[in-house]
């Protein structure tokens, strides 16, 4: 029998967030703080005034007075048409965590001198902490086109990319953020997971051990470290990595249940139990799709019980119930054979909402199958391949069907095109094994 793979239950690991550690990083620091320094060469010109002002709020910044500093550049009427002072603006307000006022100084800078290159480095840099990628992207291209080669810059670059999904410019434009910012734990983490999506998971491991050092109370690191850890089927490394950040209270509700998971995984049920237990006692719970992906796990193993304590767990006291939820309901009744009709009618139910659900289509075509309907199952699985993600599979359970009421020829054509969507592996020894059978049936 075929097996589904271990990361068929594992939802696909999403770009970290820049952490918020960055901004505070001492090579953030020094690489914004210098763009308060005027670079007369390839900037605009001060007049004397301006640069009085300048001078006066750079001395007001070395005594840690920002607010002052502030407040003196907006209030002077050299800033309406100062470029140079808008762009300070812009670094008082960022600093002040002021992003949205930020972005307006910065971007009014620009249109008084559009070649201002600190202003459109610094422009993306405020642009990245409110989330606005791709205008930020344009503008950290900008300022590389006219000279700047920080290493923030590179990084942020880099961040940009990864998200996305540019693995291999993201790379390149990290690796340039490392040689002047080597020890800058978010490039090395960028690197990480560049070569996790390029295939070299190794290497990526490896350069994660350098973070999880230099950072030990970021869980996201752990996490994505232990992701990649079970893709190269190392899942015992996998739970040692989640470990310590757990036993440190970092970790959050997807990396608790990731590790239950992984103790599912190791026929570990009552570990299982009580990190579910932990999860589900934080403010913030875990997302559906992760606790649907522990119950899957449960399910394998027959631990009905904490399958049904995940539901019930995840499901809100008031309100819609999540689908996948409802879906993962539905399987749990038919296969712990508690309820089955009842979860078949809730499958049912969930496909008149979504006609093109295939993980429903699968569910009630193998209980239909189970139930002596093939005729019935081989449909919802014939729907089930017009699915992309179930077609290979929905094709699988087509030839069995088939082979079960000894069409073999009808089944060859079924896992051929199978082999179409998932070439290789345990697939083809299946086609040679119904090829020797048609060829004795004839």
């Amino acid at each position: 029998m075929l097996v589904i793979g271990y990361s068929a239950f594992l939802h696909a690991v999403e770009p970290l967030p820049l952490s918020t550690s960055y901004w505070k990083d001492s090579s953030f620091q020094k690489s914004f703080n210098g763009s308060y320094r005027i670079e007369a060469r390839i900037e605009p010109n001060v007049s004397t005034e301006e640069r009085g002002l300048l001078v006066e709020v750079q001395g007001l910044m070395e005594k840690g007075d920002r607010k002052t500093a502030l407040s003196k550049v907006k209030g002077s009427k050299l800033t309406v048409k100062s470029a140079a002072l808008k762009f300070n603006l812009g670094n008082l307000l960022f600093e002040e965590g002021e992003m949205e006022e930020a972005i307006k100084a910065y971007e009014e800078a620009l249109v008084m001198y559009p070649s201002f290159r600190r202003a459109h480095r610094n422009l993306a840099m405020a642009q990245v902490r409110e989330g606005e990628l791709k205008d930020a992207l344009e503008h950290l291209i900008e300022a590389m086109r006219l000279g700047d080669a920080d290493g923030a810059t590179y990084g942020l670059l880099g961040y940009c990319r990864l998200q996305r999904g540019e693995w291999a410019s993201a790379l390149q434009a990290y690796r340039m953020a490392q040689l002047s910012q080597p020890e800058t734990a978010e490039w090395k983490a960028g690197v990480a997971q560049c070569l996790q999506s390029l295939n070299a998971r190794d290497e990526a491991v490896a350069m994660l051990d350098e973070v999880i050092r230099q950072r030990p109370e970021e869980a996201s690191y752990a996490s994505l470290q232990a992701s990649i850890l079970i893709e190269l089927g190392r899942q015992e490394e996998a739970v040692k990595a989640l470990e310590l950040p757990r036993r440190l209270g970092r970790l959050d509700g997807e990396g608790l249940l990731l590790l239950a998971d992984l103790h599912l995984r190791g026929q570990r049920s009552e570990d299982a139990r009580l990190v579910v237990d932990e999860a589900f006692a934080l403010e913030e719970k875990p997302g559906t799709d992760r606790v649907a992906s522990v119950i899957a796990s449960a399910m394998m193993i027959e631990e009905w019980e904490l399958a049904r304590v995940l539901v019930e767990k995840a499901s809100p006291e008031e309100g819609e119930v999540p689908r996948v939820l409802r879906l993962a309901g539905a399987r749990l009744k038919i296969e712990s054979k508690s309820a089955p009709e009842e979860g078949a009618e809730e499958l049912a139910a969930l496909l008149k909402e979504d006609p093109t659900d295939g993980a429903a289509l699968m569910a009630l075509g193998r209980f239909e199958g189970n139930a002596g309907d093939s005729g019935k199952a081989e449909l919802l699985f014939e729907r089930a391949t017009a699915v992309t993600d179930y077609a290979a599979d929905a094709w699988v359970e087509v030839a069995r069907l088939r082979v079960d009421q000894q069409r073999y020829g009808a089944a060859l054509e079924a896992v051929e095109r199978a082999l179409e969507i998932r070439p290789g592996g345990e697939l083809e020894a299946y086609r040679d094994a119904l090829t020797n059978l048609v060829n004795a049936s004839r």
